[in-house]
């Protein structure tokens, strides 16, 4: 089978450079675009709007969509000097999981997602559960999950799994 739309999830993590690492290498045999998403957190809380809901002032997550932009934009260049000519790259506020895992693979037709093995500690997956499993089990396509580099060596995730924001 040949992917034609290929979304990976980007955090700034290692784990997710490894899973753009991959994605590149599958997106040029396919031929397929490349779709890189940064997810921000950001969740509805009791703000006093119409419903009683809504998002916070998006004004306080802006360093962390600039951050981002500015690490997409990098993927981005890395993408294209690799071969792959049909590349998108977006930063959403919202859940991390739903936006990855079920909005925007429906919105764009997504036919295959590649997302890094998460570095959650065990209490983190039991509170919040990882994003991966929500990922292979929600997702309306395809699903690589990635937990070794561009040679297939396994990775001590443990080290610097997140940079500094």
């Amino acid at each position: 089978m040949s992917y034609q739309k290929i979304l990976v999830g980007i955090d700034g993590s290692k784990q997710s450079d490894m899973a753009f690492d991959k994605a590149v290498e599958t997106a040029k045999q396919s031929g397929a675009k490349l779709y890189l998403l940064s997810v921000i957190n950001g969740e509805r809380i009791p703000n006093g709007g119409p419903n009683g809901y809504g998002f916070i002032d998006r004004g306080i997550y802006q360093p962390a969509i600039d951050t981002m932009k500015k690490k997409l934009a990098e993927y981005e260049q890395k993408a294209k000097q690799a071969g792959i000519t049909d590349v998108s790259t977006e930063v959403e506020i919202g859940n991390a999981k739903l936006e990855l895992a079920e909005n925007y693979p429906s919105q764009n037709d997504i036919d295959l997602i590649v997302i890094g093995a998460t570095g959650l500690n065990v209490v983190g997956r039991l509170i919040v559960g990882s994003t991966a499993a929500y990922t292979i089990r929600e997702a309306p396509c395809d699903v690589t999950v990635v937990k070794t580099d561009k040679n297939n060596h396994k990775v001590d995730l443990k080290k610097n799994s997140y940079p500094e924001i």
